[in-house]
């Protein structure tokens, strides 16, 4: 007598099989997405800081002042501060936008949820001959799956 169909025993050694087959490729997936989203806040961070830098190329080389960490919260910053107002293309208040609630919505939560700041660690530098420069940390923060992460840029700023 001839039976078709499959036993018991043929389905739970094709269930192992398919199941050592799929946890690898599950936590492939698993481990790609983490290692996506780490990348994306360390991108950020990294223009963030590079935006500082700019800043403070353009300065007057007096107002450049250390800003001690815990930091500065970007989202909701202080008017006068690197993030605020965030954009302005003219010399008038008009192109102004501040990362608040209000005006940029998505922006805010993401920062509210990763609480980036930044904070500055300023060393004088003198030559004697009336050069200066200023040696500046840049320290990027952010909270990423309970742990505090940090991105730190160096610059030096001559006094010309």
């Amino acid at each position: 007598m001839k039976k078709s169909g499959m036993s018991l025993l043929e389905i739970v050694i094709a269930m192992s099989i398919a199941v050592v087959t799929f946890i690898p490729a599950m936590n492939m997936f698993s481990t790609t997405g983490q290692a996506v989203f780490k990348t994306r806040n360390f991108s950020f961070a990294n223009s963030l800081a590079r935006r500082i830098s700019q800043h403070l190329m353009v300065m007057p080389f007096e107002d450049i002042q250390e800003i001690p960490l815990k930091g500065i919260p970007i989202c909701d910053a202080p008017k006068g501060s690197f993030f605020g107002p965030f954009f302005n293309k003219t010399g008038s208040s008009a192109g102004e936008k501040l990362i608040t609630q209000t005006d940029m919505p998505e922006f805010y939560g993401y920062l509210a949820k990763h609480d980036f700041r930044y904070a500055l660690s300023v060393s004088n530098v003198s030559f004697g001959d009336g050069d200066e420069i200023k040696s500046v940390g840049i320290f990027i923060t952010w909270k990423e799956n309970d742990k505090d992460m940090i991105y730190r840029l160096y610059v030096y700023v001559p006094s010309l």
